[in-house]
């Protein structure tokens, strides 16, 4: 049992709570998302590579009505991941991840993560990478949202707001924010977090202009209390913003 965990996942849907055991796992600190069909997805962050037939799988497909668990490979530096209606997963990976680290690239093959955002298929098949000759670069994807069949990055260095469609095709919006971590989005709105060095409360509401620039206005991020949000993990899901605390989670809503 060295080196291995045991998790439970709680799912709440409409005020019921759901409690899933999973088997003992080697992974730590895990990205989790679960499929259309009920199926839970974990992923650890960090990958080794260390010969041709010698490196991690750091992912787990886990079905709770059978027991089975089967190991994928999603690569080093991973820094959000999320399942669309499809049952494909996205994952975002950070600048270790892109340029190589734990094995990957030095001196072993190019990381899985080389371009910036990977779209697996359910069963850990890579069918879509972030093209090189896209326009915008990815030395680290800052956030991830996925909505539907599409996903949406935010992305270092140059910080624009790209939107890949369910067939693939990639848009790209410009935005003057630097170092986001999350945000929501509805057809008309953006809902961004702070920026570098921000307070926890703060946060950016965009709106496209004609020229393809996203406009921004600062506003606060509130507890239902009405005061300030205290520091926590923020995640984008759809027109979700949801915090995760000590004091509990909470979200809130882009119209």
């Amino acid at each position: 049992m060295d080196g291995l965990k045991r998790f439970r996942l709680l799912r709440e849907n409409a005020g019921a709570v759901q409690s899933i055991d999973l088997p003992p796992l080697d992974i730590a600190f895990p990205k989790v998302d679960m499929f259309p069909d009920g199926r839970l997805l974990l992923a650890g962050t960090r990958c080794n590579w260390r010969g041709a037939k010698d490196y991690d799988l750091n992912g787990v497909v886990f079905d709770p009505r059978t027991g089975q668990a089967d190991r994928v490979l999603f690569g080093d530096g991973i820094s959000d991941l999320q399942i669309d209606d499809r049952g494909r997963i996205w994952v975002g990976y950070f600048d270790e991840g892109i340029f190589g680290n734990y094995g990957w690239g030095h001196p072993g093959p190019a990381p899985v993560g080389q371009a910036g955002l990977v779209c697996f298929s359910a069963v850990g098949e890579k069918i879509w990478e972030f093209p090189n000759d896209a326009g915008p670069a990815i030395y680290d994807c800052y956030a991830l949202n996925v909505s539907g069949a599409e996903a949406v990055i935010f992305c270092y260095p140059d910080f624009p707001i790209c939107r890949i469609s369910a067939d693939f095709q990639l848009t790209s919006k410009r935005t003057k924010l630097r170092g986001c971590h999350a945000f929501a989005m509805s057809e008309a709105e953006i809902l961004f977090s702070g920026q570098y060095d921000d307070p926890p409360d703060v946060a950016y509401i965009g709106r496209l202009d004609r020229d393809g620039t996203i406009l921004v206005r600062r506003a606060c991020l509130l507890m239902p209390d009405g005061s300030g949000r205290p520091p926590g993990r923020l995640q984008g899901r759809g027109k979700r913003l949801y915090h995760f605390g000590e004091d509990g989670v909470y979200r809130a809503i882009v119209d």
